[in-house]
């Protein structure tokens, strides 16, 4: 047991003395542990604590390398740790030790889950994924870190959204447009996606009287992604980071989401109202019954939906007479979460 600890402790040492060289904060979880170990802070330029985490989970010990090829190790997880990382409110970085070799290699087994790379129930982390030469941008990226610069006055980041356009006649929009436009329930959310994009590109071309349709490049979406990127940077909003990253990395595609404004997004949304009274007082600006600062619908298009009602119920109807091999009684859902419940045992 006392060899156990102190093989153990050799891992939790060498992912403190990598963490005190970045200058983040490690907390070490000293009860109750169960999948997480401890958790590292982001600390901002002024060393100050964000709040912006990251879960650890630490395996030290020869044993954790059997089976290792010359470019991968694998960490064998139970059905229990894998359900309570998949769920981890904050990224959960799996880091496996090798007391001997002083060799550390980590990797964010959330999101390993959440995007089905795991086969079977094994973790597969790539060596090139050396703990010792992780940045702290490594770290933290899935928890919502960019290299977007914090702008921490918010008449200035109003003035930036103002200027940061897409400078393609064909596609002209700017970040100022989405973010008013994107604006709904009751202006407390903010909806984003290509379907809005193109809505405003079209929308320009029209009351300009142009004879072109919209027309987009490589260079826009790398726009519409700097967008999302800056509206998570300056903590506009409250995304799951990690979730958009699975669309914009993994899958290469322009994300599609609503999202809660944060207290700073709301403060945005109430100095571009101030500014249009302002505005509006000072006769540059014509009266109006529409805001910039309000809300838009979304909703589920019926021509998407029309011709798939016939065959949904199909479906449906030809599942209940046929459940296959299913039993529902045996998975508890014979009353599909109604009715009382289990007796206690």
């Amino acid at each position: 047991m006392r060899g156990n600890y102190a093989i153990e402790r050799k891992g939790i040492a060498a992912i403190q003395a990598k963490l005190a060289d970045l200058e983040l904060i490690w907390r070490e979880t000293s009860t109750g542990d169960f999948g997480i170990d401890g958790h590292i802070e982001f600390l901002d330029e002024n060393s100050e604590p964000t709040g912006m985490m990251v879960g650890v989970q630490v395996k030290s010990g020869q044993s954790y390398f059997i089976g290792e090829t010359d470019y991968t190790v694998s960490y064998t997880v139970n059905e229990k740790h894998q359900k309570y990382w998949e769920h981890y409110p904050v990224p959960v970085l799996l880091i496996l030790h090798h007391p001997d070799r002083k060799e550390t290699f980590w990797v964010d087994a959330r999101q390993e889950f959440r995007t089905d790379k795991v086969t079977g129930n094994k973790v597969v982390i790539p060596k090139s994924n050396s703990f010792i030469d992780a940045t702290v941008q490594d770290l933290f990226e899935n928890a919502g870190l960019t290299q977007t610069e914090y702008v921490k006055d918010i008449s200035a980041v109003l003035e930036c959204m103002l200027t940061r356009t897409t400078e393609n006649t064909a596609f002209d929009i700017s970040f100022f447009d989405l973010f008013c436009l994107g604006m709904t329930n009751i202006c407390r959310s903010l909806y984003f996606g290509m379907d809005l994009a193109l809505k405003i590109a079209e929308h320009k071309l029209v009351s300009a009287n142009s004879e072109f349709g919209v027309g987009m490049g490589y260079s826009d979406y790398d726009f519409l992604e700097s967008y999302i990127r800056f509206l998570v940077s300056q903590n506009l909003v409250h995304a799951n980071y990690s979730d958009l990253l699975i669309d914009l990395e993994l899958r290469e595609m322009v994300p599609k989401f609503i999202v809660p404004l944060s207290r700073r997004g709301t403060a945005l949304k109430h100095l571009i109202s101030g500014r249009e009274n302002d505005l509006v007082e000072r006769g540059n600006l014509m009266p109006s019954c529409y805001r910039a600062a309000q809300e838009a619908f979304v909703e589920v298009m019926e021509m998407s939906m029309f011709p798939r009602f016939r065959r949904v119920t199909d479906v449906s109807k030809v599942l209940r007479s046929n459940p296959f091999s299913t039993n529902f009684a045996d998975a508890g859902l014979s009353d599909c979460g109604k009715g009382s419940p289990p007796a206690e045992t």
